[in-house]
This record gives C-alpha cells, structure tokens and sequence, in this order.
C-alpha cells in the first residue's frame, strides 16, 4: 500500500527536519524492558512500518513495508540506543546524521541515564514521520507499552491535497492561487530542471552541515510563574501563544514575521503522520500602548486566520499544488547545493532567503496522562527543529506541572 506524500513535501529534502523530545521517567526499569517497549510501541503505528520512495517522475510516497524489505533491511530500522553522552550532545550529533529515511527508518531514541530512580530518553524523529503530536503519542504508546499494557494499531494519518478545480482553489487560496501555476510553468522550462535522488540528499547533508551546528536553550516555566501568566491571559481573553509571541516583540523592538503551526486534526486522532498546518502574523511592538494592549493586538492578527477555514489550512493546498521537484529543488538551494533561475526566485518568495524572525510551536497542555502503573513521566521537552524558512523555532510544551519553552537556532560554526 502507498500513501502520497503532497502537503508534507517541503520536509523531503530539508536538512534541519529533526524533532526532538526528551522525558525523564520516575521508576526502575531495565535496558530490556526500554528496548522492548520501544520496539512494541513502533510495531503500534503505522507510519513506522512504512519507507519513502521516489518514482521516476519525482513523486514520492509512504510505501508499506512487506517481507522482502523486512529481510532485506534485517528488521525495522527504527533504533533505541543506551548512551553516556549529554542529550545536548546526542541532539547535535545526530542532527547531521541523515535519516535513511528510503530504508524506513524514522525514529531513534537514545537513553542517556539510567540508573535505580528511572532513566531519561531523548526521542529524536523525522518530520516525515509524523508532526509533534506525532511524537507525543508516541511517547505515550511506549509509555503504555513499558507499564505492560496491550497496545491497538494506529493507522498512518496525513492530510492529503484535496481534488480542486481551478475555480475552487482561486477562492480558497486567491490570486496566491496563481503562483505554483507559474512557478510551475517556469519550472518545467527550466534547463536546469531534474528529478532529485537521495543521494542529492546526501551531498546536501554534508554541505550543510560542515559548517553549522544547532543550539539549544533550554527554560523551565515554574507553576507558580505559569499560573500568574494565564491568570493574566483569562482576565485579558488572549491566550498563552500570543502572550509568549509579544513578549518577543516587545524585546525586540522592531516588526518580526513570525509563523505559527496549527494542529489540524479535525477528528482529534492520535496516529502519527503529518497533520499540522501553519499561519503567519507580521507586528510591531506599540510602545506607546500597554503591554496588554500589545497582546490583545497580536491575538486578533492570530485569530483573524486562526478562526477562518480556509486562511488556516491554506498552506497545505498552495505547497502541494506546486511541482514536487521544484519543492526540493527550494531546499536545496537553502542548503547550497543546487541553483536554478527558477528555484532561486521561488525560494526568495516562499521565505527561503529572508527567513521568519521566529517559528512557534505551542503544544499546550499535553493530552496524555502523567502517570503509567508503576511509572510516571517527571518532565517532558520539545525540541521543533529549525526548518528551512526560520531563524529561531520556540516550543512549547506543558505536562503535569512542568511547563518548558526552548529556543532553537541554527548557528555558523565559522562565524558565531
């Protein structure tokens, strides 16, 4: 069985596309027990039992892995690993290290601490493999798995491109509609025009890489600090995102285009693939009004798109109506590696050259329990990764009492 990779596309070819969790887990457990959890809890979903594969026309898609790739890869490719090394550490060295992603390896998870209170894991995921709630339920069926509990099959999820004539994609996503029909048309002209390889991949891995690496900062939000600020935000009817957004602005002082991702499962499924979409606001901290008044002003920019169907989910449509090549032809002209007159342009359009000032992904209070029988999950933090049209990507994530904000940016080795 195959599923089509369309709105999802631009996470094919990025170099910075790792997610990253990490937990601490309260409880005595063994190197078995992880390791076994894991892989029951990889067998649960879907998408982890899948490959990608490009055609000869440069589609790709999310093929079911059958016998004689289980035989010929020896297994799952999915790791669980023990460790010594600081996760700070793990996160940068792995972050270079590419995904086999063709060879369906998606996931891997490094336990960097184990000892008679419990164990701290890092999780570290391709985009590919699902978005960040993804990855929290993950966490959440090897949870399960570890306290002993059976687990159901999770089908793979995506939100594929809708079948839309012409007239029905101008109205949803206006003259923007015009665009991947333009670009499109340049692109097929275009000498340089070609169906990119994994092995394109490859050279973009290490180009990219030879000269950058990531930081992390990482910020423990204390209860008693998180209560105030949302007993701020219900007296002010704004919500924690936009608070935390103006908070930046005001710091900054200057007009910052910031993206927002968005979940957009309609039917609130916990399987794993990608169900995400985004938004973008673009605002200029007021010094003259309030800082209230300032986070009210942001909150209407988010919900003006938040609140409208099509403005919400208007990314998915407009990236998977563009020629798939000419998606990965955009990040790796990001990662140096490729050049076009097309792509070049496109990529200056699309945000590849002037970057978002900053990229938010708020998780909110995470709909999966704290405890599992005899264990319990001490502190959770998420880690997004820094995509191609982003400077620095906040995340956001609450369980329990224990609130974390991390920023993540990308950095060159050289110059920084």
């Amino acid at each position: 069985m195959r599923t089509k990779i369309e709105t999802e596309r631009t996470h094919l070819f990025d170099v910075g596309i790792q997610i990253a969790m990490r937990i601490r887990i309260s409880g005595r457990v063994t190197e078995a027990e992880l390791r076994s959890s894991f892989e029951y809890a990889v067998e649960a979903h879907g998408v982890l039992g899948t490959h990608i594969i490009l055609d000869e026309s440069g589609e790709a898609f999310y093929e079911e892995n059958d016998g004689a790739f289980y035989e010929e890869r020896k297994g799952n490719q999915n790791g669980f690993f023990m460790e010594e090394t600081p996760w700070e550490d793990i996160l940068r060295r792995e972050e270079r290290n590419r995904f086999r992603i063709e060879e369906g390896e998606y996931l891997r998870a490094f336990c960097y601490q184990l000892d008679q209170e419990g164990c701290e894991i890092l999780f570290l995921m391709h985009h590919l493999g699902g978005d960040g709630k993804s990855l929290v339920y993950f966490i959440e069926t090897f949870m399960r798995s570890l306290s002993g509990e059976e687990l159901t099959f999770r089908e793979i999820r995506t939100i594929p491109s809708e079948e839309m004539d012409r007239k029905e994609l101008r109205r949803k996503l206006g003259p923007a509609a015009l665009i991947p029909g333009i670009y499109n048309g340049k692109w097929k002209k275009d000498p340089s025009k070609k169906v990119f390889l994994f092995s394109d991949l490859d050279e973009a891995y290490d180009s990219f890489w030879e000269t950058r690496e990531s930081k992390v900062s990482e910020y423990r939000i204390s209860p008693e600090m998180q209560s105030k600020i949302l007993t701020r935000c219900k007296a002010w009817d704004v919500r924690f995102t936009a608070y935390l957004i103006t908070a930046f602005l005001r710091r900054s002082g200057r007009k910052m285009d910031i993206g927002l991702a968005a979940d957009a499962r309609t039917d609130h499924n916990r399987c794993m693939g990608n169900q995400a979409t985004g938004i973008s606001v673009q605002y200029t901290y007021r010094k003259k009004l309030s800082f209230r008044e300032n986070v009210v002003r942001v909150q209407n920019l988010m919900d003006e798109k938040l609140e409208d169907e099509d403005k919400r989910m208007f990314f998915l449509p407009f990236i998977a109506a563009f020629d798939p090549t000419l998606l990965d032809a955009l990040l790796l002209e990001h990662a140096g590696t490729f050049h076009s007159k097309t792509s070049g342009r496109l990529a200056k359009l699309m945000g590849y050259v002037k970057k978002k000032d900053l990229s938010v992904t708020n998780l909110t209070k995470l709909d999966i329990p704290v405890s599992y029988g005899k264990y319990r999950i001490e502190y959770f933090s998420f880690v997004p990764p820094v995509i191609a049209t982003a400077k620095n990507v906040i995340g956001v994530s609450t369980l329990g009492d224990c609130t974390i904000m991390t920023v993540h940016r990308m950095l060159n080795k050289i110059s920084e």
